[in-house]
Protein backbone atom coordinates (compact mmCIF):
# COMPACT_ATOMS: atom_id res chain seq x y z
CA UNK A 1 0.00 0.00 0.00
CA UNK A 2 1.38 3.40 -1.04
CA UNK A 3 1.32 6.11 1.62
CA UNK A 4 2.26 9.77 1.41
CA UNK A 5 5.79 10.01 2.91
CA UNK A 6 5.24 13.55 4.22
CA UNK A 7 2.24 15.80 4.69
CA UNK A 8 1.57 18.04 1.69
CA UNK A 9 2.28 21.72 2.22
CA UNK A 10 -1.17 22.71 0.93
CA UNK A 11 -4.33 21.21 -0.50
CA UNK A 12 -7.04 22.58 -2.74
CA UNK A 13 -10.47 21.46 -3.91
CA UNK A 14 -12.17 23.05 -6.89
CA UNK A 15 -15.09 22.79 -9.29
CA UNK A 16 -15.24 23.88 -12.94
CA UNK A 17 -17.77 23.77 -15.78
CA UNK A 18 -16.62 23.90 -19.39
CA UNK A 19 -18.85 24.52 -22.44
CA UNK A 20 -19.07 21.97 -25.22
CA UNK A 21 -15.75 21.82 -27.03
CA UNK A 22 -13.89 23.67 -24.27
CA UNK A 23 -10.15 23.20 -23.76
CA UNK A 24 -7.62 23.85 -21.02
CA UNK A 25 -3.86 24.08 -21.35
CA UNK A 26 -1.31 23.14 -22.36
CA UNK A 27 0.32 23.25 -18.95
CA UNK A 28 3.02 21.50 -16.95
CA UNK A 29 1.57 19.72 -13.93
CA UNK A 30 3.28 20.86 -10.72
CA UNK A 31 1.26 18.91 -8.11
CA UNK A 32 -0.37 15.59 -7.38
CA UNK A 33 -3.89 16.16 -8.68
CA UNK A 34 -7.10 14.14 -8.91
CA UNK A 35 -9.67 15.18 -11.54
CA UNK A 36 -13.18 13.75 -11.21
CA UNK A 37 -15.65 14.04 -14.11
CA UNK A 38 -19.12 14.78 -12.77
CA UNK A 39 -20.77 15.08 -16.19
CA UNK A 40 -19.71 15.17 -19.81
CA UNK A 41 -16.26 13.84 -20.66
CA UNK A 42 -12.66 14.95 -21.08
CA UNK A 43 -9.73 13.71 -23.11
CA UNK A 44 -6.49 14.55 -21.33
CA UNK A 45 -3.30 14.45 -23.37
CA UNK A 46 -0.47 13.63 -20.96
CA UNK A 47 2.88 14.07 -22.71
CA UNK A 48 0.83 13.81 -25.95
CA UNK A 49 -0.67 10.44 -24.92
CA UNK A 50 -4.51 10.62 -24.86
CA UNK A 51 -6.51 9.45 -21.84
CA UNK A 52 -10.32 9.51 -22.07
CA UNK A 53 -12.02 10.17 -18.73
CA UNK A 54 -15.83 9.65 -18.79
CA UNK A 55 -18.32 10.89 -16.23
CA UNK A 56 -18.05 8.90 -13.00
CA UNK A 57 -14.29 8.36 -13.35
CA UNK A 58 -11.30 10.05 -11.75
CA UNK A 59 -7.86 10.70 -13.29
CA UNK A 60 -4.59 10.87 -11.36
CA UNK A 61 -2.21 13.53 -12.71
CA UNK A 62 1.45 13.61 -11.69
CA UNK A 63 4.05 16.39 -11.51
CA UNK A 64 6.39 17.17 -14.36
CA UNK A 65 4.09 16.08 -17.17
CA UNK A 66 2.69 18.23 -19.97
CA UNK A 67 -1.11 18.21 -20.09
CA UNK A 68 -3.82 19.42 -22.43
CA UNK A 69 -7.55 19.01 -21.74
CA UNK A 70 -10.19 18.71 -24.47
CA UNK A 71 -13.76 18.50 -23.14
CA UNK A 72 -16.75 16.84 -24.80
CA UNK A 73 -17.46 18.35 -28.21
CA UNK A 74 -21.25 18.44 -28.07
CA UNK A 75 -22.27 18.88 -24.43
CA UNK A 76 -21.03 20.80 -21.37
CA UNK A 77 -18.70 19.07 -18.92
CA UNK A 78 -18.35 19.55 -15.18
CA UNK A 79 -15.48 18.32 -13.05
CA UNK A 80 -14.12 18.70 -9.55
CA UNK A 81 -10.53 18.28 -8.46
CA UNK A 82 -8.24 17.85 -5.48
CA UNK A 83 -4.69 19.15 -5.62
CA UNK A 84 -1.87 18.36 -3.18
CA UNK A 85 1.12 20.73 -3.25
CA UNK A 86 4.62 20.10 -1.90
CA UNK A 87 7.35 22.63 -1.29
CA UNK A 88 9.68 19.89 -2.50
CA UNK A 89 8.36 16.70 -4.07
CA UNK A 90 9.26 13.71 -1.85
CA UNK A 91 11.93 11.53 -3.41
CA UNK A 92 10.48 8.51 -5.15
CA UNK A 93 6.85 9.60 -4.80
CA UNK A 94 6.22 10.25 -8.49
CA UNK A 95 7.84 6.93 -9.41
CA UNK A 96 5.65 5.12 -6.87
CA UNK A 97 2.49 6.85 -8.06
CA UNK A 98 3.33 6.01 -11.66
CA UNK A 99 2.51 2.42 -10.77
CA UNK A 100 -1.11 3.33 -9.99
CA UNK A 101 -3.91 3.28 -12.55
CA UNK A 102 -4.03 6.67 -14.32
CA UNK A 103 -7.81 6.67 -13.95
CA UNK A 104 -10.44 4.72 -12.04
CA UNK A 105 -14.23 4.56 -11.85
CA UNK A 106 -15.16 5.81 -8.41
CA UNK A 107 -17.98 5.25 -5.95
CA UNK A 108 -20.38 7.51 -4.07
CA UNK A 109 -18.06 7.76 -1.04
CA UNK A 110 -15.30 9.45 -3.03
CA UNK A 111 -17.81 11.82 -4.60
CA UNK A 112 -19.02 12.76 -1.13
CA UNK A 113 -15.42 13.27 0.00
CA UNK A 114 -14.88 15.69 -2.88
CA UNK A 115 -18.08 17.55 -2.01
CA UNK A 116 -16.94 17.81 1.61
CA UNK A 117 -13.60 19.17 0.47
CA UNK A 118 -15.37 21.84 -1.59
CA UNK A 119 -17.62 22.75 1.34
CA UNK A 120 -14.76 22.96 3.85
CA UNK A 121 -12.68 25.03 1.41
CA UNK A 122 -15.47 27.60 1.25
CA UNK A 123 -15.63 28.06 5.03
CA UNK A 124 -15.50 31.71 6.10
CA UNK A 125 -15.50 31.01 9.86
CA UNK A 126 -12.23 29.12 10.29
CA UNK A 127 -8.94 28.59 8.49
CA UNK A 128 -9.71 25.39 6.54
CA UNK A 129 -6.17 24.74 5.29
CA UNK A 130 -5.28 21.88 7.66
CA UNK A 131 -8.65 20.16 7.24
CA UNK A 132 -8.43 20.46 3.45
CA UNK A 133 -4.98 18.79 3.42
CA UNK A 134 -6.30 15.94 5.58
CA UNK A 135 -9.28 15.46 3.27
CA UNK A 136 -6.88 15.42 0.32
CA UNK A 137 -4.77 12.75 2.01
CA UNK A 138 -7.92 10.71 2.70
CA UNK A 139 -8.89 10.99 -0.95
CA UNK A 140 -5.41 9.82 -1.95
CA UNK A 141 -5.60 6.75 0.29
CA UNK A 142 -9.09 5.92 -0.98
CA UNK A 143 -7.82 6.04 -4.57
CA UNK A 144 -4.90 3.76 -3.66
CA UNK A 145 -7.29 1.31 -1.96
CA UNK A 146 -9.58 1.22 -4.99
CA UNK A 147 -6.61 0.64 -7.28
CA UNK A 148 -5.55 -2.32 -5.14
CA UNK A 149 -8.84 -4.11 -5.87
CA UNK A 150 -8.98 -6.59 -8.76
CA UNK A 151 -10.51 -4.86 -11.81
CA UNK A 152 -13.61 -7.08 -11.56
CA UNK A 153 -14.30 -5.76 -8.03
CA UNK A 154 -13.91 -2.05 -8.78
CA UNK A 155 -17.11 0.00 -9.03
CA UNK A 156 -18.44 0.69 -12.51
CA UNK A 157 -18.97 4.35 -13.43
CA UNK A 158 -22.31 5.47 -12.02
CA UNK A 159 -24.72 7.45 -14.27
CA UNK A 160 -25.26 11.01 -13.11
CA UNK A 161 -28.97 10.44 -12.47
CA UNK A 162 -28.14 7.54 -10.13
CA UNK A 163 -25.42 9.52 -8.34
CA UNK A 164 -27.82 12.43 -7.77
CA UNK A 165 -30.51 10.07 -6.50
CA UNK A 166 -28.08 8.34 -4.11
CA UNK A 167 -26.93 11.71 -2.77
CA UNK A 168 -30.51 12.84 -2.23
CA UNK A 169 -31.41 9.60 -0.45
CA UNK A 170 -28.29 9.84 1.76
CA UNK A 171 -29.34 13.31 2.91
CA UNK A 172 -33.10 12.77 3.24
CA UNK A 173 -33.61 9.08 4.09
CA UNK A 174 -35.32 9.87 7.46
CA UNK A 175 -38.06 11.75 5.57
CA UNK A 176 -41.14 10.19 3.88
CA UNK A 177 -39.69 10.18 0.35
CA UNK A 178 -41.49 9.23 -2.86
CA UNK A 179 -40.01 7.98 -6.11
CA UNK A 180 -41.31 11.12 -7.80
CA UNK A 181 -39.33 13.30 -5.39
CA UNK A 182 -36.16 11.29 -5.86
CA UNK A 183 -36.50 11.30 -9.66
CA UNK A 184 -37.13 15.03 -9.70
CA UNK A 185 -33.91 15.70 -7.81
CA UNK A 186 -32.10 13.28 -10.16
CA UNK A 187 -33.39 15.28 -13.16
CA UNK A 188 -35.03 12.28 -14.84
CA UNK A 189 -38.29 10.35 -15.03
CA UNK A 190 -39.29 7.69 -12.52
CA UNK A 191 -39.11 4.94 -15.15
CA UNK A 192 -35.64 6.03 -16.27
CA UNK A 193 -34.41 6.10 -12.67
CA UNK A 194 -35.82 2.64 -11.97
CA UNK A 195 -34.11 1.23 -15.06
CA UNK A 196 -30.80 2.89 -14.17
CA UNK A 197 -30.88 1.54 -10.58
CA UNK A 198 -31.67 -1.97 -11.80
CA UNK A 199 -28.77 -1.83 -14.24
CA UNK A 200 -26.32 -0.44 -11.67
CA UNK A 201 -27.41 -2.11 -8.40
CA UNK A 202 -29.88 -4.81 -9.41
CA UNK A 203 -32.60 -3.21 -7.25
CA UNK A 204 -35.13 -0.40 -7.54
CA UNK A 205 -34.60 3.08 -6.03
CA UNK A 206 -37.26 2.24 -3.46
CA UNK A 207 -35.37 -0.84 -2.32
CA UNK A 208 -32.14 1.17 -2.23
CA UNK A 209 -33.86 3.71 0.03
CA UNK A 210 -34.99 1.01 2.46
CA UNK A 211 -31.55 -0.59 2.50
CA UNK A 212 -30.03 2.82 3.28
CA UNK A 213 -32.43 3.24 6.19
CA UNK A 214 -31.65 -0.25 7.48
CA UNK A 215 -27.86 0.24 7.33
CA UNK A 216 -28.03 3.65 9.02
CA UNK A 217 -30.17 2.11 11.75
CA UNK A 218 -27.70 -0.79 12.14
CA UNK A 219 -24.93 1.74 12.79
CA UNK A 220 -27.03 3.34 15.53
CA UNK A 221 -27.72 -0.07 17.06
CA UNK A 222 -24.01 -0.83 17.19
CA UNK A 223 -22.76 2.53 18.41
CA UNK A 224 -25.49 4.02 20.61
CA UNK A 225 -27.96 3.15 23.36
CA UNK A 226 -30.88 4.87 21.60
CA UNK A 227 -34.06 2.79 22.07
CA UNK A 228 -35.07 0.67 19.08
CA UNK A 229 -38.38 2.51 18.68
CA UNK A 230 -36.56 5.85 18.51
CA UNK A 231 -34.09 4.48 15.95
CA UNK A 232 -36.99 3.30 13.82
CA UNK A 233 -38.48 6.80 13.87
CA UNK A 234 -35.13 8.53 13.21
CA UNK A 235 -34.44 6.33 10.20
CA UNK A 236 -37.77 6.84 8.46
CA UNK A 237 -39.80 3.76 9.41
CA UNK A 238 -43.53 4.09 9.99
CA UNK A 239 -43.53 1.89 13.11
CA UNK A 240 -41.20 -0.27 15.24
CA UNK A 241 -43.01 -3.36 13.90
CA UNK A 242 -42.38 -2.33 10.27
CA UNK A 243 -38.75 -1.58 11.13
CA UNK A 244 -38.18 -4.90 12.89
CA UNK A 245 -39.68 -6.89 10.01
CA UNK A 246 -37.56 -5.16 7.35
CA UNK A 247 -34.42 -5.30 9.48
CA UNK A 248 -34.80 -9.06 9.95
CA UNK A 249 -35.23 -9.54 6.19
CA UNK A 250 -31.70 -8.17 5.66
CA UNK A 251 -29.79 -9.12 8.83
CA UNK A 252 -31.65 -12.34 9.84
CA UNK A 253 -31.90 -10.91 13.36
CA UNK A 254 -34.31 -8.57 15.08
CA UNK A 255 -32.83 -5.15 15.90
CA UNK A 256 -32.59 -6.09 19.60
CA UNK A 257 -30.89 -9.41 18.87
CA UNK A 258 -28.50 -7.69 16.46
CA UNK A 259 -27.54 -5.13 19.12
CA UNK A 260 -27.05 -7.84 21.75
CA UNK A 261 -24.83 -9.88 19.42
CA UNK A 262 -22.62 -6.88 18.68
CA UNK A 263 -22.26 -6.09 22.36
CA UNK A 264 -21.22 -9.65 23.09
CA UNK A 265 -18.56 -9.43 20.38
CA UNK A 266 -17.30 -6.13 21.77
CA UNK A 267 -16.89 -7.64 25.23
CA UNK A 268 -14.91 -10.69 24.10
Amino acid sequence: MITLPITPEAGYFGLARYPAGGTHGPRIQTSVQFVYMISGEVEIFVDDQPMRVPAGSMALLLPGRREFFRFHRSRPSEHSWCQLDYAQMPEGLVAALSGLSPQLPINAEIEQLLELGLAVSASSHIDPSVAVVKLGEALFQYYVALDALPPSERPAPIPRSVRLACQYIARHYPEPLTLEQIARHANCSVNHLINQFKQRFGITPGRYLWQTRIERSASLLRQTDIPVAAIAEQCGFSSPFHYSRMFKDIHQDSPRAYRARWRELAET
